[in-house]
Formats: structure tokens, C-alpha cells, sequence
């Protein structure tokens, strides 16, 4: 009997997973969000300076004062590039798993049947801390920060966190516990030691995963 070549199908297939996953990793949580928010952010930077500057220089040649409506344009376009310059400097310092480090995480992820979020942001008055990756199961959450090797920024970034236990009509009165290690192997016991939630609790997951979402860019 003759063999069916499938070779195509799969290729397809692949193809198809491929961007589904690109596509994903625009959204929050998932891994490379911060690298393409950072390239995003560097392009509108560039783009909106090079609007403003040549509003100016337009102004120059054509009337030789930078008193005309021109500038008006360029002053209102000031407001998004101020914004957007910020957001770029931020993302400077986001530092997401190295492709290695992923693999190991990922390798994680898939065989204890949970589900993780990566390039994780919180952002308060006091600054911002950078979650490579993060487990909220079961009324847990469990932090890897495999670069942050001082334990007072592990108990920073875990205060960061416990900040989304305070958000003011959280559905419901209990209290999250939270583990943060730089420690792979031990970021890999506290995973598969937590049971999968039940419904109920599913709901409280799902809800602090969007409250954790909503703190950071």
C-alpha cells in the first residue's frame, strides 16, 4: 500500500500555529510581548520625531519663521511622542527569559498541564519590577525571576504583586499566596505541587490574572 505523503499538511499546519503564536505574543502575557512592545514603541518614537521635525523644517523653508500653523501641528504631535518616548525608556529594562531559560520554563508549563504568563509588567508611584514569568493557579502565584538574585527586590516584586490583592471590589475575601524565586528547580516544585483549581477558584484565577495584567504595560 502506498504511503500518503502528509508533508504538505503539516507544513501547513506548522505554518498556521506559527502565526496564531506570532499573533499571541502581542498580547499581554505571553512570551515576547515586551520585546515587540519595545520595538513598537521605538518605531512610533521615530516616526512622531521625524513628523515633528520635518513640520518644522517645512515651516523654516517655506515662510522662514516657525511662527505659523505649522508648529501648532507639531506641538500637538509633542503630546504622543513625549508618551510613547516614556514608555520606550521603561521597556529598556524589561529583561524576559533568555531563549534557553524559556525552553526550560516552557518544558515546565507543558508537562505539569498548567498554564504560565511571561514578560510581566507591574507598575506603581514607587517604579516598575519585571516578572519573566509567573503561575496563578489555585489561589497561588508563583514568580520566576531567574536575574534577580538579591532577596529585598524578590520581597519588592512580591510586594508589587500582593498589590492586586488590594485592588479596591476584588470578588471575594482571600488572600493569594505568593512565592518569588530565582531558582528554576525550586520555581519547578512550588508549580507541580499546587493542584489544578476548581471551578470556583478558576473564577478567582482568571480574575487576579486580569488585575495582574491591568498593572503594567
Amino acid at each position: 500500500m502506498t504511503k500518503i505523503d502528509n508533508s504538505t499538511y503539516k507544513a501547513i499546519k506548522q505554518d498556521k500555529k506559527d502565526k496564531e503564536y506570532l499573533k499571541k505574543s502581542l498580547d499581554k502575557g505571553f512570551y515576547g510581548h515586551s520585546k515587540r512592545y519595545k520595538n513598537t514603541k521605538m518605531m512610533m518614537v521615530l516616526v512622531l520625531f521625524l513628523f515633528i521635525l520635518s513640520d518644522v523644517v517645512i515651516s523654516l523653508i517655506l515662510f522662514q519663521t516657525r511662527k505659523t500653523w505649522f508648529i501648532v501641528f507639531g506641538c500637538i504631535l509633542a503630546i504622543p511622542f513625549a508618551r510613547n518616548l516614556i514608555d520606550f525608556i521603561m521597556a529598556l529594562k524589561a529583561e524576559p527569559l533568555e531563549a534557553e531559560e524559556y525552553e526550560t520554563v516552557s518544558a515546565i508549563e507543558k508537562a505539569s498541564e498548567r498554564s504560565f504568563l511571561y514578560d510581566i509588567t507591574i507598575t506603581d508611584t514607587d517604579g516598575v519590577v519585571y516578572i519573566p514569568c509567573m503561575m496563578v493557579c489555585n489561589n497561588n502565584i508563583v514568580a520566576f525571576v531567574p536575574k534577580v538574585k538579591e532577596a529585598s527586590e524578590r520581597e519588592k516584586i512580591k510586594k508589587y504583586i500582593g498589590n492586586a490583592n488590594t485592588l479596591e471590589s476584588f470578588s471575594g475575601t482571600m488572600n493569594f499566596r505568593i512565592v518569588v524565586t530565582e531558582n528554576v528547580k525550586t520555581f519547578e516544585k512550588e508549580v507541580r505541587k499546587i493542584k489544578l483549581p476548581d471551578k470556583e477558584n478558576k473564577k478567582y484565577d482568571d480574575e487576579m490574572k486580569d488585575r495582574i495584567l491591568s498593572m503594567g504595560f
